[in-house]
């Protein structure tokens, strides 16, 4: 299925109250608009269309695809969903023209997602031409212009049903308001997604105060810090004014002279959001890695958060343009071996260089138990090509790798190459009977390792997984050959036939 043009923020986690003193005074912030919510069943009538339209694309109907996005635009009215989907459609089946003629409607209809239009591949026709570096731009431009109120900090939100009485029923309802923001994915612009989890946050913890306003520990402050540093996930950089919301929020709490212990957490928020409040392609990025560092610097040593503020430090370094990543990494590679099994260093290495850090601290061992209970380790594959590939069923990427995967298999195998795949389900959705069913039809007939510990296994941890599918080919002398994008799609071959030396 089509992967949607729109990077959505993670989902505002349900938050528990911490001790401190109540915020009393707080700058008042302008309440964006939401956006516009249209009729629920069409919207779930248009996603089925866009499913649909991707699969006629894939059996070379583009006639039947741009018919079926046409009906989307007549659902969802919105001026993005149909010209995205339909600039898609022509990029991907050699239309050059057409498709600049959809993406000039698209921007003008105020598409504000760079990412969208850079990362995603139905676009890789359309990016020789100098059009398409214009329209990037003004896509940025959109945003920049359609989020630039946002920055003065969370506002007052309004107060949700009077039936949430509990702190339970509040985090409920709040997942139910993420979701339904996740179905707006492909019609509204990432400013309007943004003021959407404004809304919702604000209105979050307006409730959360009424709901604790019997409780002398519950601190408002903080509660907001906290809320506006989980509007966007720390695996997706680009925050911008998400990132100026998370300090102006840092600031008015900072005046309330709350505890110590607080004080080192909010400087690792503010240390954390400013290192990914720009993407790796934008130059300012090194003057916000140097404004971080002053926050993590004022973390003291004997907070939980000195491990993860050392690291990121150095994350930031290695990330920065001309970086000297050989003497960067092993200074990296010291501070995660003395800080093992800290949450907060596994967190920033996982989101940031998860594939990087392993070829740092190369080998790490397997060393786990099978499907069938035989212990799998590194050694037993002397000699041979191995692919350690880290996935899960419920992963759509990962299922899309499946087909390559197989076809790579059946012909390498014979001449040395093993894959070994670390599952990440649970029990709870994909039983051990099941997994093994799910296997077998898809023709994965190699090893497998389920603990059912999902993305809280030591494994995973080890690996610094942050998003799946993460797949490493080792060599037959052991060493690390290949990681990330080199083992995936029609690059995977490749990475296998050289180690193999064929």
């Amino acid at each position: 299925m089509k992967r949607s043009n729109l990077l959505l923020a993670a989902v505002v986690c349900a938050l528990v109250a911490g001790a401190g003193l109540v915020l009393t005074l707080q700058a008042k912030a302008a309440k964006p608009n939401p956006p516009v919510y249209y009729d629920e069943e069409k919207v779930g009538q248009a996603s089925e269309l866009i499913t649909k339209g991707y699969e006629l694309l894939d059996a070379d109907d583009l006639e039947g695809a741009l018919a079926a996005f046409d009906e989307v635009g007549k659902l969802v009215p919105c001026g993005l969903a149909q010209e995205y989907h339909s600039a898609c459609a022509l990029s991907r089946s050699g239309n050059k023209e057409k498709a600049f003629q959809w993406l000039e409607k698209l921007v003008d209809n105020g598409y504000d997602s760079a990412d969208g239009l850079t990362h995603d591949p139905d676009f890789e026709n359309l990016r020789a031409d100098p059009r398409f570096d214009l329209l990037v731009a003004r896509t940025r431009e959109n945003y920049n212009n359609g989020t630039a109120a946002f920055a003065g900090g969370l506002p007052d939100g309004n107060v949700p049903s009077d039936t949430i009485t509990t702190e339970d029923k509040l985090n409920d309802w709040v997942r139910g308001q993420n979701r339904r923001v996740w179905s707006y994915q492909s019609h509204w612009t990432d400013a309007q997604q943004l003021a959407a989890r404004i809304d919702i946050t604000a209105s979050y913890l307006a409730k959360l105060r009424e709901l604790k306003s019997d409780d002398p520990e519950f601190d408002y402050g903080f509660e907001r810090v906290r809320s506006a540093f989980r509007m966007k996930s720390v695996f997706m950089p680009g925050w911008g004014v998400v990132t100026d919301i998370v300090l102006h929020e840092i600031d008015a709490y900072k005046k309330t002279s709350p505890a110590a212990g607080k004080v080192d957490q909010v400087n690792y928020y503010a240390g954390t959001a400013l290192s990914v409040k720009y993407d790796d392609s934008d130059n300012r990025r090194a003057a916000a890695y140097e404004d971080a560092k002053t926050f993590y610097g004022e973390i003291g040593a004997e907070s939980e958060y000195y491990g993860g503020a050392q690291a990121s430090v150095l994350i930031n370094a290695y990330s920065s343009p001309d970086a000297d990543k050989a003497a960067v990494g092993a200074a990296l590679k010291k501070v995660i071996k003395k800080y093992p099994g800290d949450e907060n260093v596994y967190a920033a290495v996982s989101s940031r260089i998860n594939h990087d850090a392993v070829n740092m601290l190369w080998p790490i061992p397997l060393d786990v138990p099978d499907l069938d209970g035989k212990q799998v380790t590194l050694s037993e594959y002397g000699g041979r090509v191995l692919l350690v590939d880290f996935w899960a069923t419920w992963c759509g990427p990962c299922r899309a790798e499946l087909p390559n995967m197989v076809e790579v298999y059946e012909k390498y195998h014979p001449k040395g190459f093993e894959i070994v795949s670390i599952s990440l389900d649970y029990p709870s959705r994909t039983s051990v009977e099941a997994y093994r069913e799910w296997i077998a039809e898809n023709k994965m007939s190699w090893r497998h390792v389920y603990d059912g510990k999902g993305w809280d296994s030591e494994l995973v941890k080890s690996y610094f997984i942050g998003s799946i599918p993460a797949p490493f080919l080792i060599g037959p002398d052991g060493s690390l050959a290949a990681w990330g994008e080199d083992c995936r799609g029609e690059k995977l071959a490749v990475s296998v036939a050289g180690a193999l030396g064929d």
